[in-house]
């Protein structure tokens, strides 16, 4: 385990600690006193995590093995039916033939093609694959899988390689409400002209034959891609296919054992590629997805393979435990023969290193920097910036290393374009940008999806206790109208944040809008929680305060721990031994929720102080 990962291990103890309080002991959070001292402590553990990762994050990059990198090497059991395949292509490819994944680590190649009958392939087979190649290797290994339903299919798969076209490229995305997408679409860029069609099952279909890259987004299985609610493309629809590459971000498609497999299906049809998932995925966490077209740019220093391992780090920050995004077909396929923009200069000033480029296209541009592993942050000016030992996903900036190299997809609008690279983020980079991104998560993210309608209902349980005390005349009109003014606070102070941080928000791939609901819930929770907070004379009447003002925060790292923990614990170890999700976005919520928690102490302390003194309502 590398220290990296035991830091974020200790930071996620200390945060669930802090759950634990929250929940279990939550009369220590009311009192001002402590709350402060713990804030103290935490925040200096804070930093001093943040600075350990700035610190040993070039660590990542030290190689386990002592044999010479190699190029390509072929993997494939003596006992597999294909194995005669995998010496004709280690032969032809003039290179090594392992009969294990550890051995073929071993010669930290930059291209591996695991050459497998169906039948070799299974859940735990995959499962063993995506672990050794997470924890054993410290450099991601572009993997293409060769196969299909005869060792004569998987052959024209691998000779495919050289036979993709580069005239027609297209975006299908089936109806999706959390990304703002109410009808499926095709979006075809060809001889620069950009289409859109409605998405239907013909011109689906139609589309396979005529497209040289496709990626497909919407719900999928192992025997199907769903194009609308009673819409599927089964297997069997599959027609003929000129060597297209597929690639989908679709649920459990790039399951090629079982004989109905829909992936299996479009390379035995003439596919040249397909990438997809074994299992379900979190949309939004994948680099290019939706309309970007992530493959388009791809140029031989920086082919299909390469960017779908910077794709599978976007997932393990989002949500994957283990990389279970794989690649149909041969990983050095390209679209494009040069790099799609010219290099302007390359300089140094101290250990900062400045690349500058000209006539950048817009969309996903993949940059190889050679000799750019030692680069541990970069920053691209009016864009974004992002740390190779990130956390949390960033939807804009992806990086890998392969070998001494540093691979990035970056999302340009076009135009010219400037990186700054450096060895290690500067020490408070991490702490800013990780509370950013839970805010954003849980106060901009969460409420476009269905986190402001919740809080809402909510609302409605204290609404009516506070409408009862009112007509009982319990309630002073004097703390009416301060709540009143608290709530409005509340409201306005996240209405400002969430203008400000609106084109800032890169914590999903997914398009993100403002929700004048969430405003609503939070006038109506703050001025609800404040009325419970003041009224009360108990500990456990300010609890309930609390609990009802913070119920935007603690709601969504409830959900994302209990769903996640609930999947993992019930449906996948008991079975495979191992988590399929990680609590990556718990993790980053439980952030925002203390944050909050700590927030609203102090104002309940300072509200409770003043009427204490009677400055603020005479009782």
């Amino acid at each position: 385990m590398d220290i990296v990962t035991q830091i974020m291990q200790y930071a996620i103890y200390i945060l669930q600690y802090d759950l634990f309080i929250c929940y279990c002991y939550p009369w220590k959070l009311l009192s001002f006193s402590t709350t402060m001292i713990q804030l103290k402590k935490k925040f200096i553990i804070f930093l001093l995590i943040s600075a350990c990762m700035g610190c040993t994050t070039q660590k990542i990059n030290t190689p386990f093995s002592s044999l010479p990198p190699c190029e390509l090497v072929v993997l494939a059991e003596h006992e597999d039916p294909y194995y005669s395949l995998a010496e004709e292509i280690a032969a032809a490819e003039d290179a090594p033939l392992l009969p294990n994944l550890p051995e073929a680590l071993a010669y930290q190649p930059t291209y591996l093609l695991w050459v497998v009958s169906p039948g070799f392939l299974s859940d735990e087979v995959m499962i063993e694959f995506g672990m050794t190649m997470k924890q054993k290797q410290p450099f991601a290994i572009s993997t293409g899988i060769i196969t299909g339903s005869t060792m004569e299919q998987a052959r024209e798969l691998w000779q495919r390689a050289g036979q993709v076209g580069n005239q027609t490229f297209v975006a299908v995305n089936a109806p999706n409400r959390s990304a703002h997408l109410d009808e499926g679409q095709i979006l075809t860029v060809s001889a620069g002209q950009v289409t859109r069609n409605p998405l239907t099952r013909e011109k689906f279909i139609q589309t396979l034959q005529t497209a040289d890259y496709l990626t497909f987004t919407g719900h999928g299985g192992k025997g199907f891609l769903g194009l609308d609610k009673d819409i599927m493309i089964k297997a069997d629809d599959i027609p003929t296919l000129d060597n297209i590459v597929i690639a989908t971000v679709s649920c459990q498609t790039l399951r090629v054992w079982n004989d109905e497999s829909i992936a299996r299906k479009m390379i035995d049809q003439g596919a040249a590629a397909y990438s997809g998932f074994v299992f379900s995925p979190n949309e939004g966490y994948v680099i290019g997805e939706f309309n970007k077209l992530p493959f388009r740019y791809t140029w031989p220093d920086f082919p299909i393979g390469h960017v779908l391992q910077v794709q599978n780090r976007g997932t393990l920050l989002g949500f994957a435990h283990f990389p279970f995004h794989f690649l149909l077909g041969d990983p050095r396929i390209a679209f494009q023969s040069e790099p799609p923009y010219q290099w302007i200069e390359v300089h140094r000033q101290g250990e900062v290193r400045f690349l500058s480029f000209r006539d950048v296209p817009s969309g996903v541009i993949p940059i190889h920097i050679v000799d750019g592993s030692g680069y541990n942050f970069i920053e691209a000016p009016g864009i974004t910036s992002a740390s190779q030992g990130d956390f949390i996903y960033n939807s804009r900036l992806q990086m890998v290393n392969i070998n001494q190299d540093k691979y990035v997809l970056l999302v340009h609008r076009g135009g010219d374009l400037t990186l700054k690279l450096r060895p290690t983020a500067p020490w408070y980079w991490y702490p800013i940008d990780f509370l950013l991104d839970s805010l954003d998560f849980t106060y901009i993210y969460t409420q476009q999806t269905g986190g402001d309608i919740l809080s809402l209902v909510f609302s409605v349980i204290p609404l009516i206790w506070v409408t009862w005390q009112m007509y009982k005349k319990r309630i002073a009109w004097k703390k009416i109208r301060l709540t009143l003014i608290i709530g409005l606070g509340i409201a306005v102070l996240q209405g400002i944040y969430v203008m400000i941080r609106l084109p800032h928000v890169t914590i999903t791939s997914k398009v993100v809008v403002f929700s004048p609901l969430s405003l609503l819930a939070a006038f109506l929770l703050g001025v609800l929680g404040t009325l419970i907070f003041i009224q009360a004379r108990t500990w456990r009447g300010r609890l309930i305060g609390t609990v009802v003002i913070t119920f935007t925060s603690w709601s969504v790292t409830i959900f994302e721990i209990a769903v996640i923990t609930g999947f993992n614990m019930l449906a996948f170890v008991p079975r495979y031994g191992t988590s399929l999700y990680n609590q990556s976005l718990g993790f980053l919520s439980a952030t925002a929720f203390i944050v909050t928690w700590v927030v609203i102490a102090i104002v309940f302390h300072l509200i409770m102080k003043g009427i204490d003194d009677g400055t603020t309502v005479n009782k």
